[in-house]
C-alpha cells in the first residue's frame, strides 16, 4: 500500500534567530533540553532527489536519511518515541500484514538531541497484526493505533505483547462506505477546544472521523464514530504540527497522501484546522511536492523533530525534519 518519510531541518543547538528575504518573519528557535550551545551537524546523509519540500517550506527546512530501520520488516508503518525511554523508537513492521509487530529500536542522538542514526537491530517489543500509520500514545501506559483493512482500533498498555482490547469501528458507526480500512489517527493538540479528542482518517476514501473514548479502568471504552470531513488525495499517517513551528500561523496538521496506482502523485500536504482539530480542506498546502510513497508521520517530543516513513517500496526508510518546535507533553 504506501510509504513514509522523514524530513530534518538544520538548526543550532543554542537560541537562532533566522532573517532573509526568504523568510516572512523573525523566527527564534529555543534550544532542545540538554542540548549545548555547539552548532550540531547535519546527520550523514541528506534525502536524495526524490524527497523535496516545496515552497516556502524549502527554506524553512531541510530533509535527512536516516535509512532503512535494522531488523523491521517491510512495509513501515507508525513510530513513536517509548513512553518509558526517551532513545527508545518504536516501529510498526510488516505493516497491514497479519504478522505485524511493533518493535523497539535504540536511537542515536547528537549533542543537540537531534536523532541522527541507530543504534543495533530493533527487537519485537509486541505483537500488533495490521498495525497501520500511526503509533498515539493517549497516556504514558496506553499506546492505540489502526488495523488496516480490519477496520480496527486497538490499544496496548505499556509492557504487553499483545493488544489488550480492539474495537471494530463498524460497529460503532464507521461504516466502509467504499472505504478499505482507517489508516491514520491522532489527538487533537490540548490549544484547541477539542484538546485531546480522537480523530482517525479512512484509507483510500479519506472520510475523517470523530471517535469517542473515555476511561474505562487502564483502557479506553470507544463509543462512537461520526463523520465530518472528507479529505482528499488518498491521506494516510497524519500529525498536528507542533504550534509556533516556521512557516505555520495556524494550528495545521500535516498529512501523508499515498496515491494508489499514481506514485508520481505522492505528496504530504499540511491542512489549517479548525477549533475542533479538522481541516479546513481550502487552505491545503504542499509539504512534501516529491515523497516516495508516504505515510507514516510523527513530531518526537525531545526536539519537534518530523519523522516520516515509507510504505511499499521494499526498502523502506524513515527521514527526519529538524526546526519544528517541541509538541506540546501528552502526559
Amino acid at each position: 500500500m504506501r510509504s513514509f518519510v522523514v524530513a530534518v531541518v538544520l538548526v543550532g543547538c543554542g537560541p537562532e534567530t533566522r532573517t532573509g528575504t526568504d523568510i516572512d518573519a523573525q523566527v527564534t528557535i529555543d534550544s532542545p533540553p540538554g542540548s549545548d550551545a555547539t552548532q550540531c551537524p547535519p546527520p550523514p546523509t541528506a534525502a536524495g532527489a526524490d524527497v523535496q519540500l516545496a515552497p516556502p517550506f524549502d527554506t524553512l527546512y531541510r530533509v535527512y536519511d536516516l535509512g532503512q530501520v535494522p531488523g523491521v520488516p517491510n512495509p513501515l508503518g507508525g513510530t513513536v518515541i517509548s513512553s518509558t525511554n526517551p532513545n527508545l523508537l518504536l516501529v510498526a513492521g510488516a505493516s497491514e500484514r497479519p504478522e505485524g509487530a511493533i518493535y523497539g529500536i535504540t536511537v542515536q542522538r547528537d549533542a543537540c538531541n537531534h536523532i541522527v542514526g541507530f543504534t543495533g537491530t530493533a527487537s519485537v517489543v509486541a505483537s500488533a497484526p495490521y498495525v497501520d500509520a500511526n503509533l498515539v500514545y493517549t497516556s504514558a501506559d496506553l499506546l492505540v493505533y489502526t488495523e488496516w483493512p480490519q477496520y480496527n482500533v486497538s490499544q496496548l498498555r505499556t509492557g504487553s505483547t499483545v493488544p489488550d482490547r480492539s474495537t471494530n469501528f463498524g460497529s460503532i458507526g464507521m461504516t466502509t462506505s467504499g472505504d478499505q480500512g482507517p489508516g491514520g489517527l491522532g489527538l487533537v493538540p490540548p490549544n484547541l477546544a477539542a484538546a485531546n479528542e480522537m480523530r482517525v482518517v479512512t484509507w483510500p476514501g479519506g472520510r475523517w472521523f470523530h471517535v469517542a473514548h473515555a476511561p474505562d479502568g487502564n483502557l479506553l471504552s470507544i463509543t462512537a464514530a461520526s463523520q465530518t470531513v472528507t479529505v482528499p488525495n488518498e491521506p494516510g499517517g497524519f500529525a498536528y504540527v507542533p504550534a509556533g513551528s516556521p512557516g505555520f500561523t495556524n494550528q495545521s496538521l500535516i498529512v501523508a497522501e499515498w496515491r494508489a496506482g499514481n506514485p508520481d502523485a505522492d505528496r504530504v500536504a499540511v491542512y489549517e484546522v479548525d477549533a475542533q482539530g479538522d481541516p479546513t480542506v481550502s487552505t491545503r498546502r504542499e509539504f512534501f511536492s516529491k515523497f516516495p510513497r508516504p505515510w507514516g508521520a510523527y513530531f518526537e517530543p525531545l526536539t519537534g523533530d518530523y519523522l516520516f516513513l515509507s510504505w511499499g517500496t521494499n526498502a523502506d526508510r524513515v527521514y527526519i525534519v529538524q526546526g519544528f518546535v517541541p509538541p506540546p507533553p501528552i502526559f
